[in-house]
């Protein structure tokens, strides 16, 4: 065997199928390139090469046309379904039985048409061959009858393929005895094509007795998009021969009738386009051209009675390969597809479209070792510390390594323009997560083209099933511990069990400085980009203060640190991450860790209009006063309970930034304060003039009238209990001030007057300590009241008084005395007779 031969030989055997360049047929032999250019020349001239374009010039290895070639998909989804067709075909003695699964639609008849076919090229069958057709649809209760029909072919002399379709009907017995005559063909000249819409439940067929050769076909919503490019483009031109007029397409539209993903079956896809012709032709029949889509510079015309084949279908859409023009193109096209806001699908298959422009360009087998070198990468980088899986499917990653092909044959031949690194800002933008996560690849996998925005395209391959699940995290999330690998743990153990990319995590040194961690936050803020409701970070040890200061520094959003991060604390806010939950709800379970851990969520003492209450006597007074005021005023307003020596050692410490939130302060004695907070001696609230004043700090928080009023009343209750505690012996205080408060407000209500605060107060106390005289009084007075010497209003509020005092009277079995009447109109009359 000379050089010539041996080249031949090794390029048959390495790129059996492939368009290799002189350069790798080259590496195959290892000769020098011009002497392997001159060998190709010559075995191209002796008709064993196919030679094809100029820069770069590519062969291919030269071969007998298949019948197979004129199914759609021979060299994709087809491939390895027809090499098992073509092993059962030549398999010795008289072949094997074949049997094809797949959905109505899927090609099952062509598929079965072309074995036969084939069979007849390789002359195992004349052209005298019969093909015969058996559906058991017809036989479904009549088996016998089937039997004798299929054993009836195989008597005859003919020779030939017996295709028995819908076996899927027939019970699995009956299938059985099926499959076993069809494992006797070497008997008879007739050889067996099975077929079925969905699986068999029958397993004995896989048995030693029976021996079949299985296909199964995918939906064409399942097959490669330019598989479905062509069948369009197929069914398109059998419509201009029926019509015989051009028909006029642009090839957006094109693309779509192709990406339609509700079309399951091929023959679903040739009825549309049919409905979408005749639509176009009812609109105009007596024009030359059929145009179904608008007018399109790039617009794709059909000619009747032109020879239709994969390779035309391919320059149809795109035109032959031409990088320069391609690249722009693709570029222009996916930057106004990010700049409307289509989805990544759309963008996918705008690259897609491109890729299988530069399918058959490159070396399957390269094409292979580099899918997998990417596909552990993917996994290294990406999968394992951030939790986000891809598809396992082969096709899936070898058109992520062509993307990687086309983009480094852009990177080296093709000048940076305008629009290259444009492309890359704007995949940031719309995609910012997912857009962190794929230069996490390129740093593995190219360093060196991290900037090289050709390098950004395979990103609409890799990321177009997983981009939609990573943008809807709404939050930055950060882990920030010393040591070597804990944040990276943790990250990995939270990011794997939540499937989705939440926690960045940063390995620091022991020793590092709150100006390092605060760079960390940095320039991962800047990588990432913003996010909608906020930042989080978790760390192990530090000031808390300092750590939200400084970050707050970095990014005004929303900001919660939580110091003494574990992996239980990680998980649980991955998942409310994940649940989307509102930037509060987790600040607020943040809190609820444990006792070792602290949070913070906003600067200075709260993050919300609040009201401080702080009493000298101690915080059991001040918490009994903050439950008083949160049962009456709205939630909105929060009410902080403070030590006074805390609240004294605050006021001292901050400015009034740090209070920038706080409306008031109520203490229980006088309290200096130069920040202009209001601050109120609980107990004057007695005084008119600082009631009011209260009431007018409450009503600009956003208080209600009425709450602020309630909230007043309620205080003097609260007060009047306190100073009456000690007096009362027999009574429950709470009881009594319950009593006296309704009577007071019967008598503001029917004379239609509001007592003042302190007027209120000497009610309560003389109205509480007068049931209890009753109570434990033994002595019975008269009516001290003289009839004559009444007056009217006098005489009125003695009536009215009775009918007050009556469900008293009941509740604790006492008399109300004349006397404690006489002595209440006394307190009264000067407010309630009040002569206009």
């Amino acid at each position: 065997m000379n050089a010539i031969e041996k080249l031949y030989a090794a390029i048959a055997q390495q790129f059996p199928d492939e368009r290799i360049t002189t350069k790798q047929a080259a590496d195959t032999v290892g000769l020098t390139r011009g002497v392997t250019s001159s060998y190709l020349s010559k075995l191209e001239k002796q008709g064993k090469l196919l030679k094809t374009g100029s820069r770069p010039v590519y062969w291919q290895i030269k071969r007998d046309e298949s019948a197979f070639d004129e199914l759609i998909g021979f060299r994709g989804s087809l491939r390895e379904d027809i090499n098992h067709a073509i092993e059962a075909i030549v398999y010795p003695g008289h072949g094997l039985p074949i049997l094809i699964i797949g959905a109505h639609g899927t090609g099952k008849l062509s598929l079965a048409q072309g074995i036969f076919k084939e069979a007849i090229q390789r002359g195992i069958f004349t052209q005298e061959a019969v093909f015969k057709i058996i559906d058991c649809g017809k036989y479904k209760n009549k088996f016998n009858l089937l039997q004798r029909e299929v054993q009836s072919i195989g008597k005859k002399e003919q020779a030939g393929f017996l295709y028995i379709k819908n076996l899927q009907v027939l019970h699995s017995e009956k299938q059985h005895e099926l499959f076993m005559l069809a494992n006797q063909q070497e008997k008879t000249n007739i050889r067996f094509i099975f077929s079925a819409i969905t699986d068999l439940n029958n397993t004995n067929y896989i048995d030693f007795n029976c021996a079949l050769v299985q296909i199964r076909l995918s939906l064409l919503n399942e097959r490669p998009l330019d598989e479905r490019i062509t069948f369009v483009g197929l069914f398109l031109q059998r419509q201009a021969n029926k019509i015989g007029k051009d028909i006029v397409i642009s090839p957006r539209l094109l693309i779509k009738l192709a990406k339609f993903t509700n079309v399951g079956s091929i023959s679903e896809l040739n009825n549309r386009i049919q409905l979408l012709c005749a639509e176009a032709y009812a609109k105009a029949p007596n024009i030359k051209q059929l145009v179904i889509s608008k007018a399109d510079e790039n617009a794709i015309c059909i000619t009747p009675n032109r020879e239709l084949l994969e390779t035309r279908i391919t320059s149809l859409v795109t035109s032959a390969l031409q990088l320069g023009p391609t690249a722009t193109n693709l570029l222009k096209e996916l930057s106004e597809s990010l700049l409307a806001g289509e989805t990544i699908t759309e963008q996918n298959f705008l690259v897609l479209k491109v890729l299988n422009q530069v399918d058959t360009t490159v070396s399957e087998s390269l094409l292979t070792a580099l899918s997998q070198t990417i596909r552990q990468s993917s996994q290294e980088a990406i999968t394992h510390q951030y939790g986000v899986t891809f598809q396992d499917d082969d096709n899936f990653w070898r058109y992520v390594a062509l993307a990687f092909v086309f983009a480094s044959l852009c990177g080296d031949n093709l000048p940076i323009t305008e629009s290259v690194p444009k492309l890359q800002v704007e995949i940031k933008k719309r995609y910012p997560r997912s857009h962190y996560l794929f230069k996490q690849l390129l740093n593995k996998i190219a360093p060196q083209n991290i900037q090289s925005a050709y390098y950004y395209l395979p990103f609409f391959v890799l990321m177009v099933q997983c981009s939609e699940k990573i943008e809807s995290v709404h939050y930055n999330a950060i882990l920030l511990t010393h040591g070597e690998h804990t944040a990276s743990s943790i990250q990995q153990v939270v990011n794997t069990l939540c499937g989705n990319y939440f926690f960045e995590a940063f390995d620091m040194p022991i020793d590092v400085s709150i100006n390092r961690i605060n760079a960390y936050v940095r320039d991962y803020l800047v990588d990432q980009g913003s996010s909608p409701k906020g930042n989080i970070i978790l760390f192990d040890m530090g000031s808390l203060r300092e750590m939200f200061r400084e970050i707050k520094k970095v990014s005004d959003q929303e900001l919660l640190v939580v110091n003494n991060v574990t992996t239980a604390m990680a998980l649980d806010i991955g998942l409310r991450i994940q649940r989307n939950e509102l930037f509060q709800s987790i600040a607020d379970a943040s809190q609820k860790y444990s006792s070792t851990t602290d949070a913070q969520y906003y600067e200075g003492l709260s993050n919300r209009k609040n009201i401080i209450v702080s009493c000298m006597s101690g915080v059991g007074l001040s918490e009994e006063l903050k439950k008083l005021i949160e049962e009456t005023l709205s939630p909105s307003l929060e009410v902080i309970a403070i030590d006074y020596k805390h609240l004294h050692a605050l006021l001292k410490n901050n400015d009034r930034q740090f209070f920038s939130n706080t409306q008031l302060i109520l203490t229980t004695t006088d309290v200096s304060g130069d920040m202009g907070i209001d601050i109120i001696n609980i107990y004057n609230i007695f005084d008119k003039s600082v009631s009011l004043k209260l009431e007018t700090i409450l009503l600009q928080t956003g208080e209600t009238q009425k709450s602020s009023n309630l909230l007043i009343e309620r205080l003097l209750r609260f007060l009047s209990i306190e100073g009456i505690r000690g007096r009362l012996q027999i009574l429950n205080p709470d009881v009594v001030i319950q009593e006296s408060q309704d009577i007071v407000s019967h008598y503001e209500n029917f004379y239609n007057v509001k007592f003042e605060p302190r007027l209120k107060l000497n009610l309560y106390m003389h109205l509480s300590l007068m049931i209890e005289r009753m109570l434990v009084s033994t002595t019975v007075s008269e009516n001290s009241f003289q009839e004559a010497s009444l007056t009217p209003r006098k005489k009125d509020f003695i009536s009215l008084s009775k009918g007050i005092f009556q469900p008293v009277e009941q509740k604790f079995n006492i008399k109300v005395q004349d006397y404690e009447i006489e002595l209440l109109y006394q307190l009264l009359k000067d407010f309630i007779f009040i002569d206009k």
